[in-house]
C-alpha cells in the first residue's frame, strides 16, 4: 500500500490481538502484522485490513489513532450504517470498500446511535444498534475471505426468493473491492434487529442449571427443542425451495460426489488428529493421555467416515445453516425461535460452506449443541452431567425434525441411511470442535473429547 501505517498503531493492534476470540494466528503474530490496505475514516480513525504473516486469513481492525479497537463505538456504527443503506463507498489505497443495500430499505435515522456489544464470546464482532425507535443487528466480519460470503448469499435468498421469515432480514452489507479486481470481500452485515429476543443458548443454559431436564423447567426447556426441530425443519425446506435459482437447487449426488465427500470428511479427520497429536506432545494436561488415543486412531476415523460413501441414497444435497448450534438461535418472548448467522464454519473455506450437501450436517450441530449445553449447566452449578440427558435431547430434537421431513426429497428415506449419515457429521462436528477448542479454549477441550471418544466407542 502507499499510505504507511505508523509501526506504533501495529503494535498497539498487535498487544491486543492475541485475546481477541476472533483471531485464529495466535501462535503466529510474534511473526508480525502487515497492514493489505487501510481506508481513511474521518473522525474515527482507520480501516485496516491486516495480515499476520504467514497466517490464515487477512483480518478486518477498525482502529483509532492509538491503535484500540472501535469497532463497538456509535461513531463506527454510524458510519456502517450510513455506507450500507445509502450504498456509499470510500476508496482506500488498494481498493475501495462500498456498501450493497438488499432489497428497498429505508436511510437510517439521524441521531447519535445506542450500540451495545452482543455475544462477546464470538468469531465475530455483532452489535445491537439502536438509533430512536430504529434498531439494526450489525456484524463485522473479522476474518475476511475474497469470494461470495454465505451469509449474504443465503440472506439475500430467504429475503427475496423465499416467503420463510423466522430469521431477522439482511438489510444490506459491506464489500471490499481491490483495484485489481478481483473477487470482492465481505466485511460486514447489516440486518434488522429482532426486538424482545434473548439467545437460545442462554434460556435453556438457565432453565437446565435450575434442575435439569427433570425440574421445574424442563417441560418448558424440552418445548423449546421441540420448536427448534420445527424451524429447522422449515429453514430446510426454504432452503431447498427454489429448484430454479442454481446456487440452491437441490443436487441428487454422484457416486463421486459422495466418494469426494467421503474423502473430504477423511481429510478434515486427518487434519485433526495432526493438530491434536502435535498439541498433546508439548500440552501438561491430564488430557494428554486421552488426546493421544484420539491421534492414534486416525485410521479408525477415516474408516468410520467413509461409509457415507457407501451409503446408496437417494437424498438431494441441499445449501444448509453449516454452523447450526444453539448460539444461532434467538427465542421471542413466546419461545418462538429465530435462526441467524447464516456466515457458515469460520474455519472452513467460503467455497465449503456454500457446498451443497446433506442435511444431516445442520442436525449433528445442534445435536452436539446440546452436549455442550448440558456440561457448561453442570460446569456453573446446575445438575451433574448425564450422558443419558444428552441423548434424551438429541432423540427429541431429531424425532422432531424427522417427523416434518418425511417424505421431503433432502432426508433419506431410508433409517439406517439417515443414522449413518448422522452418525459421520456429529463425529466430523466433534473433530472440528476439538481442533477448535486446541486452539482457542483449552478449558473446554474434554467436552469434544468425550464426544469423540464416545463415537468411537462400539455400541452399548
Amino acid at each position: 500500500m502507499t499510505d504507511p501505517v505508523a509501526p506504533a498503531v501495529l503494535d498497539a493492534i498487535a498487544a491486543w490481538l492475541p485475546q481477541a476470540r476472533w483471531c485464529a494466528d495466535k501462535d503466529r503474530l510474534a511473526r508480525g502484522l502487515r497492514v493489505a490496505d487501510a481506508i481513511l475514516l474521518p473522525g474515527i480513525g482507520v480501516l485496516l485490513l491486516v495480515d499476520v504473516v504467514d497466517g490464515r486469513s487477512p483480518y478486518v481492525v477498525p482502529a483509532a489513532a492509538n491503535g484500540a479497537d472501535v469497532a463497538v463505538t456509535p461513531a463506527f456504527a454510524r458510519w456502517m450504517l450510513d455506507t450500507v443503506l445509502a450504498g456509499a463507498g470510500v476508496a482506500g489505497a488498494a481498493g475501495r470498500v462500498v456498501g450493497r443495500v438488499v432489497g428497498a430499505v429505508a436511510s437510517a435515522p439521524a441521531g447519535v446511535p445506542d450500540v451495545s456489544l452482543m455475544g462477546a464470546d464470538a468469531s465475530n464482532t455483532s452489535c445491537r444498534v439502536r438509533i430512536g425507535e430504529a434498531a439494526y443487528a450489525t456484524k463485522l466480519i473479522r476474518r475476511c475471505r475474497a469470494g461470495i460470503q454465505p451469509e449474504v448469499e443465503v440472506g439475500a435468498f430467504l429475503a427475496e426468493q423465499t416467503s420463510w421469515r423466522d430469521t431477522p432480514r439482511l438489510l444490506g452489507h459491506i464489500d471490499y473491492l481491490p483495484a485489481d479486481g478481483g473477487p470482492a470481500t465481505t466485511l460486514a452485515t447489516v440486518h434488522a434487529f429482532a426486538p424482545g429476543c434473548a439467545g437460545a443458548w442462554d434460556v435453556l443454559l438457565a432453565l437446565v442449571r435450575d434442575g435439569g431436564l427433570d425440574g421445574p423447567h424442563g417441560p418448558r426447556a424440552l418445548a423449546i427443542v421441540d420448536a427448534v426441530a420445527r424451524v429447522t425443519a422449515e429453514m430446510h425446506a426454504a432452503l431447498a425451495a427454489r429448484a430454479d435459482v442454481p446456487a440452491f437447487a437441490p443436487e441428487v449426488p454422484t457416486a463421486a460426489a459422495r466418494r469426494s465427500f467421503a474423502e473430504g470428511l477423511a481429510s478434515h479427520a486427518d487434519e485433526a488428529c495432526r493438530q491434536i497429536a502435535a498439541y498433546a506432545a508439548d500440552a501438561d494436561t491430564p488430557l494428554a493421555g486421552r488426546l493421544r488415543a484420539v491421534a492414534g486412531q486416525a485410521a479408525e476415523l477415516r474408516g468410520r467416515l467413509g461409509v457415507v460413501a457407501t451409503i446408496d441414497a437417494a437424498a438431494t444435497w441441499i445449501r444448509v445453516h453449516g454452523d447450526y448450534h444453539l448460539g444461532q438461535v434467538l427465542l421471542d418472548g413466546r419461545d418462538r425461535p429465530l435462526v441467524i448467522d447464516f456466515e457458515g464454519e469460520p474455519g472452513r473455506s467460503l467455497e465449503e460452506r456454500r457446498a451443497k450437501t446433506t442435511a444431516c450436517k445442520d442436525v449433528a450441530g445442534m445435536c452436539r449443541s446440546f452436549d455442550y449445553l448440558l456440561r457448561c449447566a453442570a460446569r456453573d452449578g446446575g445438575p451433574a452431567y448425564r450422558a443419558e440427558d444428552c441423548v434424551r435431547l438429541q432423540r427429541r430434537f431429531v424425532e422432531g425434525y424427522v417427523r416434518r421431513v418425511a417424505g421431503q426429497g433432502w432426508w433419506p428415506a431410508r433409517g439406517g441411511d439417515a443414522e449413518a449419515l448422522l452418525a459421520a457429521s456429529m463425529l466430523d462436528k466433534a473433530l472440528y470442535e476439538l481442533n477448535y477448542e486446541i486452539r482457542n479454549r483449552p478449558d473446554w477441550i474434554e467436552v469434544p473429547l468425550a464426544a469423540v471418544e464416545a463415537l468411537l466407542s462400539p455400541p452399548a
